[in-house]
């Protein structure tokens, strides 16, 4: 999993309104982004290598992947060279603008939740959740900047579309929410 500092959660911010397929911008009372990406990975176990965590696959095309297993997979010794594996990873994020006096503290929070799947073989998904906050202290609308301030302190971006500028404030609350969603079948 990841933990991605502020400074770059507030840059994508500003890149991902209206740079990424998918997104949406609300001209409402709050300025929100969003964003996600997947991939998806399936192939024949070669190695499982319970001490190091490592698992081999190889796909459909006759590639190689070696997969570090995260310590929340539990049932990884109950996997088999030559079981079928499906991973799904899909990672999103949603950026929010808000008003001074709606803004919170700056802070950081994370949370993990798995959810195991029954069954004879493993499987389940892991959600990794990051949220951001941090506060807008300076714009600079000539120079296509924002300043923000967030847990490792105060950060200034270049902006992508500074026609996004005209929508923010100095005061104005910035929380980030990035999550990552790993789903694993074993067929």
């Amino acid at each position: 999993m990841y933990r991605p500092a502020l400074g770059a959660v507030i840059g994508a911010t500003f890149l991902i309104a209206g740079a990424l397929p998918g997104t949406a911008l609300s001209q409402q009372e709050d300025l929100a982004a969003a964003g996600a990406v997947g991939a998806q990975l399936s192939g024949k176990v070669m190695v499982v290598n319970t001490d190091t965590r490592l698992m081999t696959l190889k796909d459909a095309d006759g590639q190689y992947h070696v997969l570090h297993v995260p310590p929340e997979v539990t049932r990884l010794d109950q996997i088999a060279i030559g079981d079928q594996v499906t991973i799904t990873e899909i990672s999103s994020v949603l950026i929010e603008l808000q008003p001074g006096v709606a803004a919170g503290p700056i802070s950081s929070e994370r949370s993990t939740d798995v959810d195991r799947t029954p069954g004879s073989k493993p499987g389940g998904s892991i959600v990794d959740t990051v949220t951001l906050n941090g506060r807008v202290t300076a714009i600079d609308k000539s120079a296509g900047t924002v300043s923000i301030e967030g847990p490792n302190g105060v950060q200034t971006f270049d902006v992508e579309d500074p026609s996004v500028l005209d929508e923010v404030s100095v005061g104005d609350g910035v929380v980030a929410r990035f999550r990552n969603v790993i789903i694993g079948e074993v067929n």
